[in-house]
């Protein structure tokens, strides 16, 4: 990785942007770019430790992370097709991508040890910052919010690199520190790191932020990810454990909103069936600048490069669209906000008329369409009509939804007891929620995993779980009959062994004899 010696961290550090709701977006405007200042310095006061916290959380805003990368995920799980618009990324498609030209894979990779090098600086700075007794509160919550997202981006790395190093503490700059060119850990050894970070932040971390607050991790977003983490390791007990506790209230009060699509628009945000979002905001900055660069922007470049109004750089697989299709009564409303297609409207805005794209210069991009029944679009994150400015979407993304939590209980459910009714209860509210058939009748255990399987591509189509879901299943559950619809998405890639994990940056194994390739690269 890049090694930044930590006299000039602070050119990166303090550049970073508050996840704060709507209301409180005076954070992201106020956010600046400090060129030299002198660390030892630097960390005295607690409006220093608060500009330090902050700028754990810039890194969400770049390109390899939630900014832009997620569609590619989509497109590499067979939600997505490219367009020719995307042309650059269709070597994802077929899993076609090398250590060397695949930027954004590059760019994931950074954006991750950038945030976690922040963190632990967060970790070593502020306990030696004098805060005032009534602030002691803050001073803890500033140093749960670390491990949260020291343990939220090293998620992002072991799911899609396997084994990386951990580092623990900063980089001191010495080449005789152990940590200038590490070896990579094994995957469980990190996911072990990422359990203990989880578990401290559960610890202090509030149930619930007021004002400008909200938007932080909360008790809840840590306890969601633990037990992310868990699911992703076949640790279906311990898991199992924790999503009881959420469902039942215990680290927060969390309930599906009553419209399915309040969850993908710039209204109704930090509702409550989002256990994090990272948040995003327009209005100010320049969409093509990556990292922390000035002028860039916090806005949500993914919600313009796939609404079929703007870039419509991908656009819903034919496969995608033969899995609604398949499923007319489950799906319910799901599929209207999930996939564009004639005769639907959005408020007052129909998506797709009878000119398929509002924005007619991007005809060519895709006029012959995904769709036997037409042209359709991505209509999760698509502002339409409410588009304020183009290529400048505040829209929040939903990295966590209530409804995965509940989708994820239903399954250590299945997996530790069978289809109890408890299981059954969990999917049958994103159903009710869906205006769907109700699941009744009796399954066995295999049965019920399919329905599993059904229900969170119903519902999570194009919020790029799929790709890790496919993973961890072809990994702990290939026994069962449900895998058929797995592996037929993966057999129609150039998908092998291995595959499922990127290549580590090329840049990096040069700069750091130390790390292993990946296997097939």
């Amino acid at each position: 990785m890049k090694i930044f010696k930590q006299k000039y961290l602070l050119l990166l550090l303090l550049a970073g942007v508050l996840i704060s709701p709507g209301c409180g977006e005076d954070y992201l405007s106020k956010s600046k770019v400090h060129t030299s200042l002198d660390t030892d310095a630097f960390y005295q006061t607690e409006m220093h430790a608060e500009q330090a916290v902050t700028a754990m959380y810039s890194p969400l805003h770049w390109w390899g992370q939630f900014k832009r990368f997620r569609y590619l995920l989509g497109f590499m799980s067979g939600d997505l097709e490219i367009t020719s618009g995307g042309f650059h990324f269709t070597e994802f498609g077929d899993f076609g991508y090398n250590a060397s030209t695949a930027s954004y894979i590059r760019h994931a990779w950074q954006s991750s040890f950038v945030g976690i090098q922040r963190a632990n600086t967060v970790l070593e700075k502020v306990p030696g910052i004098y805060f005032y007794p009534e602030h002691k509160e803050v001073q803890e919550r500033y140093l749960a919010e670390a491990h949260f997202m020291r343990a939220f981006y090293y998620f992002q790395l072991v799911r899609f690199y396997g084994g990386v190093p951990i580092y623990d503490r900063t980089f001191t700059g010495s080449l005789e520190d152990e940590l200038f060119q590490p070896k990579r850990n094994t995957a469980d050894e990190v996911y072990e790191f990422i359990y203990a970070d989880l578990e401290k932040a559960m610890e202090i971390l509030p149930v619930s932020y007021e004002g400008k607050d909200i938007g932080r991790p909360t008790k809840g977003a840590a306890a969601g990810y633990l037990a992310k983490a868990y699911m992703f390791q076949g640790e279906y007990s311990k898991a199992h454990a924790i999503l009881k506790d959420m469902v039942g209230g215990k680290y927060g009060q969390y309930e599906l909103v009553e419209d399915y699509s309040d969850n993908f628009t710039r209204y109704n945000e930090n509702n409550s069936e989002a256990v994090f979002e990272v948040q995003f905001m327009s209005g100010f900055g320049s969409p093509w600048p990556d990292m922390d660069a000035p002028n860039a922007s916090k806005a949500l470049w993914l919600a313009t490069a796939i609404d079929p109004g703007q870039f419509a750089n991908g656009l819903p697989s034919p496969e995608l669209n033969d899995f609604f299709d398949a499923h007319p009564d489950e799906s319910g409303v799901r599929r209207m906000y999930t996939i564009a297609r004639p005769g639907d409207v959005w408020g007052d805005w129909n998506p797709i008329a009878e000119n398929p794209v509002a924005a007619g210069q991007w005809t060519n991009r895709t006029e012959e369409g995904t769709w036997k029944g037409g042209f359709c679009g991505v209509r999760k994150y698509a502002e339409g009509t409410d588009k304020q400015n183009f290529v400048d979407s505040g829209i929040n993304f939903r990295a966590l939804r209530y409804a995965d939590i509940l989708l994820l209980y239903a399954e250590a459910e299945n997996e530790l007891s069978g289809p109890t009714q408890v299981a059954i209860d969990a999917i049958n509210q994103l159903r009710t929620r869906a205006q769907a058939d109700l699941l009744d009748g009796t399954f066995t255990q295999e049965e019920f995993f399919e329905k599993i399987v059904i229900e969170r591509r119903l519902e999570l189509s194009l919020e790029y779980h799929r790709f890790f879901d496919l993973t961890r299943w072809s990994k702990h559950k290939t026994n069962l009959p449900a895998m058929a619809d797995i592996n037929k998405v993966l057999e129609s890639t150039n998908y092998r062994p291995g595959k499922e994990l990127f290549p580590i940056p090329l840049n990096d194994i040069l700069r750091n004899p130390n790390l292993e390739q990946n296997p097939g690269y």
